[in-house]
């Protein structure tokens, strides 16, 4: 094929040699590793190549290193044509066989000449005496947002966005000291996480590495001095709030923080006398926001907000740049995060914003009129503005957009971060020793599959629409099928016993109840079980494939419960606490608590795998003959089997703890001998800033 070195791909421009595809003036660079992959499926266009001819051809054979990273290369291909004003589907996976493009390559209809762009000029806003808006940026798939600078600088500003980190593994949130001559930052390699710091006047000077720890460090704040760091760090047995000295890297532990909570936020007040973070002291019923006055040696934390009976759990915190306010995320529900302004001299809280499901990361402009966030939901992360004086908010328009972070100039940092999720069979009758394929695989998130052989359908959940909806397809992975358009983002699909009934969950519910929606298959129809239990946990199908199990809060702890769907009627399942339950047959129940895998036949209930080796809570399947489970090890995840008449253990894989979720459940194509469960690419973050020049 003549264009190996520069083609078009439908409305797309490439150009092999300069790692560069282009899109209507927009350029976009590429890895290197993407671009000799791209070169050899064109090459062979229109053949199929195998992953082995792909790994021979990019990785020179090494398989070590091509066979994991194949998948990854493949991923990013995919993200280079997936601008949102032209998605393109470039590479088609052939299962078994490997990959293809998708369409053909064709001579270019532009020169490359006419791809340069001219640099976005922004005029100041007559309507706010703060310019603070969007401006448009030529990088990476999609026009950048810009925070617009105060009107009395008079001049034009020319926005500029730079990529300050791009290292192998995650940078992750972004903290710039207060003159923007330095950032601190997480670098995340595999399961080693560290923080660090970037010189930006020099930005050719290696990083230098700030903690030598066990103890993971979170997202460091300046005092206003410079001279130190504060930051939580932890691990399983400890979690402590530290001031790091940057003269001598010297750590001082100033109190203990929760080792069970997953985000240990902090923040600094702008005179430097007041830390708050997220804490929980022992008795308190949920995490909240904790105040340590940092000029008594001795000072002892003090909370914020409730600390018993308390229905919403404190997580991230701001201080505004005069110090009077606080900005305070708060979890309601796993559907529903509060935005909110708390006066620290009237201790009232006012709720800004409701509409999220997870808030990622928030700050507070110089000026102190406005607050950008990220919010995370079904998957995809995007900014948020919110003017204090008027309450507007606005959406940004950068996609990955998290943890934001100004300097005192108003140049913003933030954490660029894309997650995709497929879904993976992993054969079991392999003579080799093989790694999962991917099955359900494209530029959107696909995941927690369930199967009928009854109907030879796989169940899963996929974004692709925007919300986490119900999609079926073929046991192949063919034909995909949207089922559900309920614009809610569903949860825990699981077909009956039977296969001919489909569950799945809504927990993003106005009223704050769980619903249940069930799809008969025969006849297509969806049913809404308008419930009033609160959280029902993960529902599954009682055995008579007719009635629903689900989960409650009681005196004892979690346990089942069975729902009658004609009634709504609940009673008790189980004399024993549980988290979660599989049904083999109609009088055969598996079940999790705090002690393991329980087996209950008939009236009889009997511990199969202790907690020590069955450390997990949901991600498990039973089957007649075996259960397939997670182990959590140290520093890989391992997938098991238990035979159930033998009562022995064979370990069938190990893969790396970021590549398949520690919850999502298994689906098993016993024809196939093929299981089948959720695994992800190992996300990539990295730190951008918007510069503005006056």
């Amino acid at each position: 094929m003549q264009y190996e070195k520069s083609f078009q791909l439908g409305p797309y421009q490439v150009f092999i040699d300069e790692h560069l595809v282009v899109l209507n003036g927009e350029k976009v660079a590429s890895q290197p590793k993407v671009m000799e992959l791209l070169q050899v499926l064109v090459q062979r266009y229109p053949e199929v190549v195998s992953r082995n001819e792909l790994i021979e051809g990019v990785w020179h054979g090494n398989e070590i290193i091509g066979e994991k990273a194949l998948t990854n290369t493949i991923w990013q291909l995919r993200q280079l044509f997936a601008h949102p004003s032209a998605p393109l589907d470039v590479v088609e996976t052939i299962r078994k066989k490997g990959y293809k493009l998708t369409l053909t390559p064709e001579p270019l209809s532009l020169s490359p000449k006419t791809t340069q762009s001219e640099p976005f000029v922004v005029k100041p806003s007559y309507m706010y005496q703060v310019v603070f808006g969007l401006a448009c940026i030529m990088m990476v798939f999609v026009a950048w947002s810009l925070l617009k600078t105060p009107i009395e600088a008079s001049a034009q500003s020319v926005s500029q966005m730079d990529e300050i980190t791009k290292m192998p593994g995650s940078e992750l949130r972004p903290s710039p000291s207060p003159d923007g001559k330095q950032l601190a930052f997480n670098w995340q390699q595999g399961q080693d996480s560290q923080l660090y710091l970037k010189d930006l006047t020099h930005p050719n000077v290696p990083i230098t590495q700030l903690t030598f720890s066990d103890k993971r460090p979170w997202k460091a704040v300046w005092s206003p001095d410079q001279q130190y760091l504060y930051f939580a760090q932890k691990n399983s047995q400890a979690c402590e709030i530290v001031r790091l000295s940057l003269a001598d890297l010297e750590q001082l532990v100033l109190t203990s923080c929760p080792t069970d909570s997953g985000y240990n936020y902090i923040a600094i007040s702008p005179d430097g006398k007041t830390l708050a973070f997220n804490g929980k002291a022992p008795l308190a019923s949920q995490d909240g926001i904790y105040l340590l006055d940092l000029s008594q040696d001795d000072a002892t934390p003090e909370r914020l907000s409730c600390d018993t009976e308390c229905d919403l759990r404190d997580r991230d915190v701001a201080f505004s740049p005069d110090g009077q306010y606080l900005a305070i995320t708060q979890r309601k529900s796993t559907s529903e995060e509060r935005l909110s302004l708390y006066d620290l001299g009237k201790r009232q809280f006012q709720i800004l914003d409701s509409s999220h499901a997870d808030i990622v990361g928030m700050s507070f402009h110089p000026n102190g009129q406005y607050l950008v966030y990220g919010a995370q939901a079904a998957d995809k992360r995007r900014g948020y503005i919110v003017d204090l004086e008027t309450k507007v908010q606005t959406k940004l328009i950068p996609r990955g957009f998290s943890y934001p972070h100004f300097d005192d100039s108003g140049n913003l940092y933030y954490q660029k971060r894309r997650e995709n999720y497929f879904i993976a069979s992993f054969a079991l009758d392999s003579e080799v020793m093989s790694m999962p394929s991917p099955l359900i695989e494209s530029h959107y998130s696909n995941q927690y599959p369930s199967l009928s052989r009854a109907h030879e359908k796989l169940a899963f959940l996929s974004n692709e629409s925007g919300h986490y909806e119900l999609w079926l397809a073929n046991l192949d992975g063919t034909g995909r099928e949207q089922i559900t358009q309920l614009h809610r983002n569903l949860r825990y699909p699981s077909w009956s016993l039977q296969g001919d009934k489909l569950l799945v969950v809504s927990s993003d519910e106005a009223d704050g109840h769980d619903k249940l929606y069930v799809f008969d298959y025969g006849s297509r129809q969806l049913r809404r079980l308008d419930l009033s239990f609160g959280k029902i946990g993960r529902p599954f199908w009682h055995g008579n494939g007719q009635d629903i199990v689900i989960r409650q809060s009681t005196n004892e702890g979690w346990q089942l419960f069975r729902l009658n769907v004609e009634t709504m009627a609940l009673s008790a399942l189980l004399t024993k606490t549980a988290r979660s339950g599989q049904y083999i047959s109609e009088h055969e129940l598996l079940f999790v608590n705090g002690k393991g895998l329980w087996i209950k036949q008939g009236e009889k209930q009997a511990l199969l795998i202790a907690k020590a080796q069955f450390n997990t809570r949901y991600a498990w399947l039973a089957t007649q003959e075996k259960v397939f489970y997670k182990h959590l090890g140290n520093k890989y995840n391992y997938i098991h089997a238990y035979d159930l008449k033998s009562k022995t253990t064979e370990k069938l894989l190990r893969l790396p703890k970021s590549s398949f979720s520690k919850a999502a459940p298994f689906a098993f194509d016993k024809q196939a001998q093929a299981l089948l469960f959720t695994q992800s690419l190992t996300p990539q973050s990295d730190i951008n800033r918007l510069t503005i020049k006056n």
